[in-house]
């Protein structure tokens, strides 16, 4: 079936996607082999890994043809914007309580923008659906429950609270490199038929 002309083109989506995936697993894998991380350190792994993901969004964004609503722009760019700020935050004021009260909010940011943004893309009517609603929504609960358990590790030291942000990431990146494929491998199906 030939893909909707209001419904965002997967052969434009797929390459962001697997973007933030690549970002998200980067991140995950240099939280799980480093075995010692000073707080500094963590400060300046979280802190790109935040603004990567704004780079990612802006992708994405960029990428939704026809152009998703001012709305959902918002939604998506002025959350991830904040993160990125708080990112910057973080490496200024390298703490274990700034990284983990800056990086809570941070992820929380990102997980609120990537659930509501999803829980739109679903409401919306017909099939100008955006393939990757669900996704979205998974990803984003994920992030927001990181952000949720962040401070509670901030006691524990860089090394947990890289765990936590670090597992989030994984789980994240595991998902849209799934997505990523899978739209890849739809867009493929859409040229042929076309």
């Amino acid at each position: 079936m030939p893909a909707d002309k209001s419904s965002p083109s997967r052969a434009r989506l797929w390459p962001p996607v697997l973007g933030r995936a690549v970002v998200a697993l980067a991140f995950g894998a240099v939280t799980v082999f480093w075995g010692h991380p000073t707080t500094a350190g963590a400060a300046w792994a979280v802190a790109p890994y935040l603004w990567f993901l704004l780079a990612a969004e802006v992708w994405l964004i960029r990428s939704e043809r026809p152009a998703p609503g001012r709305a959902s722009a918002l939604i998506g760019l002025v959350p991830y914007a904040g993160a990125a700020v708080l990112g910057v935050v973080i490496v200024a004021l390298p703490s274990d309580a700034v990284v983990g009260a800056a990086g809570a909010a941070a992820l929380a940011l990102v997980g609120i923008s990537d659930v509501v943004r999803g829980a739109l893309s679903r409401r919306a009517s017909g099939s100008g659906v955006s393939p990757l609603a669900r996704d979205a929504l998974i990803a984003g609960v994920v992030n927001l429950g990181a952000g949720i358990l962040l401070p509670f590790f901030a006691a524990s030291g860089p090394h947990a609270l890289l765990g936590v942000a670090g597992g989030a990431a994984v789980i994240t990146g595991v998902l849209l490199v799934i997505a990523g494929l899978s739209l890849r491998h739809d867009a493929a199906a859409d040229a042929r038929v076309a």
